[in-house]
């Protein structure tokens, strides 16, 4: 199937001439002169945030292109992911007509920015392994013509694991590193086969499908899986979406990523509101993507204390299974799960009940080693009063 970006996106949308703000008439950014006399934007001359911001973050950008190795149309920089995720609605989907499709459990932001732009819900549940069903997903996207954009979380919040995988070639060479094998060793034909069924269904999902997949990589920095940054270049109707909030650590700054050909990120950019990311926010982003030394430290931290608290819970007779995470938090099936949860809760201890998505199961952020401490040992004494 050929995909035509034109013909999925709103009309509206499409023959839309954006606002054109003060800065974007003038290429302040890269004028190249030190001291400008700015009089365009009716700003108050006075203050130390009195300017309005960069409407296109184009120094957060180039920094975002040098380490992603894309180029800076390809990047667009929002107000959180949510941004990205609303704004994809609005430009693919017509309010009352249209539809899409989720793979719950997943990220409730999907269903409920659909419901805010009157889009129909369509499910094709990941089944009891925490897998795709690639089976069901093909046969919504044959069944539903009006089908315009598929939600995959990967890794899978609230599940933790990665549920669809760009490269297994890399996966391969990463573990086989890690182990002090040789890079370069020929893969064993059960791997080969894996391989290539992976391909064959990648191939499948985004060549069969002339919508918009959008793969949400909010928790990636905690996975050594590659990304499907690195395969924008083979499917043109991929959007990937990238945060600040989670390895960086800038969760209050709301900066979010969505990572596309230069084509869909033109429709993004004269879609959104023209300052859409505030002039602090934009800096404090810029200042933690050039410390890769920090980030990657905590997410080390992080990874290292996913490990101890998975260790920990799996200590206890109420925890029936702890499932394996490629992100910061863990998710636990329960025995009476909204008991524990109430207990934590009492004890000023916050967790999340994810009962309501999969039967008596809890999901514990990954926080400071004093953090997990402090659950586990609340969890111990909540093991004391039931035994």
């Amino acid at each position: 199937m050929t995909f035509n970006l034109k013909d999925i996106v709103r009309k509206n949308i499409w023959d839309l001439k954006p606002y054109s703000s003060a800065r974007s008439e003038f290429d302040l950014y890269n004028s190249g002169k030190n001291k400008l006399t700015l009089l365009d934007a009716n700003e108050n001359p006075q203050g130390q945030l009195n300017r309005y911001p960069d409407p296109l973050q184009l120094e957060l950008k180039k920094e975002l292109a040098y380490q992603k190795k894309l180029s800076i149309d390809q990047i667009f920089v929002g107000n959180g992911s949510d941004e990205a995720i609303d704004l994809l609605y609005r430009i693919f989907c017509n309010p009352g007509k249209d539809k899409t499709l989720i793979l719950p459990p997943t990220y409730g932001m999907y269903e409920v920015s659909a419901g805010i732009n009157d889009i129909e819900v369509l499910k094709a549940p990941i089944n009891s392994a925490f897998e795709i069903d690639f089976d069901a997903v093909n046969n919504q996207i044959t069944n539903n013509e009006n089908l315009k954009i598929i939600w995959i979380c990967s890794p899978n919040n609230p599940t933790g694991n990665a549920i669809l995988k760009a490269d297994l070639k890399h996966d391969w060479q990463a573990q086989n590193y890690t182990k002090g094998g040789m890079m370069d060793l020929p893969f064993n034909p059960a791997f080969e086969n894996e391989l290539q069924e992976n391909q064959v269904r990648l191939d499948k999902l985004f060549n069969n499908f002339k919508g918009i997949i959008v793969v949400d990589e909010a928790y990636q920095d905690f996975t050594e899986n590659i990304s499907f940054i690195n395969r924008l270049q083979d499917y043109p109707n991929l959007v990937v979406l990238q945060t600040m909030s989670k390895a960086q650590g800038l969760a209050a700054a709301r900066v979010g990523f969505a990572f596309a050909s230069k084509e869909i990120i033109e429709l993004f950019n004269k879609t959104k509101p023209p300052y859409n990311v505030n002039e602090l926010s934009q800096k404090a982003a810029l200042s933690a993507i050039r410390n890769v030394e920090q980030a990657q430290k905590s997410i080390t931290t992080l990874n290292a204390n996913r490990k101890w608290l998975s260790e920990q819970l799996d200590t206890f007779d109420f925890i029936n299974k702890v499932f394996p995470s490629e992100a910061n938090f863990i998710l636990a099936r329960v025995k009476n799960a909204n008991h524990v949860y109430n207990y934590l809760r009492d004890q000023g201890i916050i967790i999340r009940n994810r009962s309501s998505q999969i039967e008596n199961t809890l999901r514990f952020t990954v926080g400071t080693m004093q953090e997990c401490e402090e659950m586990v040992l609340a969890l111990n004494n909540y093991q004391k009063q039931v035994q």
